[in-house]
């Protein structure tokens, strides 16, 4: 039991001491690129950092289950995890126009007509990928990207290392989209795998730093590290942000009885002057 509390300890430690994981306790509180929390915020973020218990929310998550940390980052209920995975993908589009050329949001793929592809391939017609962008790794040339956050201390990534599971995830899309984008597209495929904690896959890093080079070249009065700096706290930020609102948000339906009872309370509070000044 003792090697296996030490093992869960250096854990964490290990996902805490990823390389822009901690960039943003030493951001400045910039509300223009959305660097700023209030002090619940903060609390949670360390709690979130260290995997400590956060006392103050509900026992049971509305699915039923128990709630905390791990569970509400996994829960299917309230649309969290779409919340955080379009949130980063929309930071990306966003970072990726200011450099690149024919930026589109969930490009359709173009449809099979009969090439053999291997074993996992997405083959689907609707099939679509998050972000396309021209001439990012070289000039013309178009590259696709896919996002996927994954939490490390869910069960199916408890038993792999830090760096096993980043590449399980990305071998995870490659297996899916590689060889279509590469056959049919003619294009580039990159796996941008980020972990809840604030991590990113090798081929994730690949690409930030290719993105913070080309700012460097486009404006010539920065530079490549304060480029690079700021992409991490860019989507640093975003996940904090995506993952507290799931710490914390609600995940029920507001019912019919509800809304009656409410509707009800409101007619009454509405009638209460009238009988006063009868």
């Amino acid at each position: 039991m003792k090697n296996l509390h030490l093992q869960y300890i250096a854990r964490i430690l290990d996902l805490a001491s990823e390389k822009g994981v901690s960039c943003w306790l030493t951001s400045l509180p910039l509300e223009v690129y959305g660097f700023t929390m209030n002090k619940q915020e903060f609390h949670d973020c360390i709690a979130l950092r260290y995997n400590f218990k956060i006392s103050d929310v509900s026992a049971l998550c509305f699915c039923g289950q128990k709630n905390s940390i791990n569970h509400s980052l996994t829960c299917q209920k309230g649309g969290y995890t779409h919340l955080r995975h379009n949130s980063l993908r929309d930071t990306f589009a966003e970072l990726l126009s200011d450099v690149c050329k024919d930026v589109v949001t969930e490009p359709p793929l173009l449809e099979l007509s009969g090439e053999d592809l291997p074993r996992g391939s997405i083959t689907t017609a609707e099939a679509r990928l998050d972000v396309s962008a021209r001439s990012f790794w070289t000039p013309m040339d178009k590259v696709f990207t896919d996002v996927r956050i994954f939490h490390p201390h869910a069960p199916t990534n408890a038993k792999m290392s830090v760096t096993q599971m980043y590449k399980h995830h990305e071998n995870l899309k490659k297996r899916a989209y590689n060889a279509r984008v590469i056959q049919v597209e003619k294009g580039t495929f990159t796996p941008l795998v980020f972990s809840t904690t604030g991590g990113m896959g090798i081929e994730a890093e690949r690409f930030v730093k290719m993105l913070a080079r080309k700012m460097t070249i486009k404006d010539h009065m920065s530079d490549y590290s304060t480029n690079m700096s700021f992409v991490r706290r860019r989507l640093r930020f975003d996940l904090l942000r995506t993952t507290l609102i799931a710490l914390r948000g609600f995940r029920g339906k507001m019912t019919t009885s509800r809304l009656e009872k409410i509707t009800r309370l409101d007619l009454d509070l509405q009638r209460k002057p009238d009988m006063v000044d009868m």
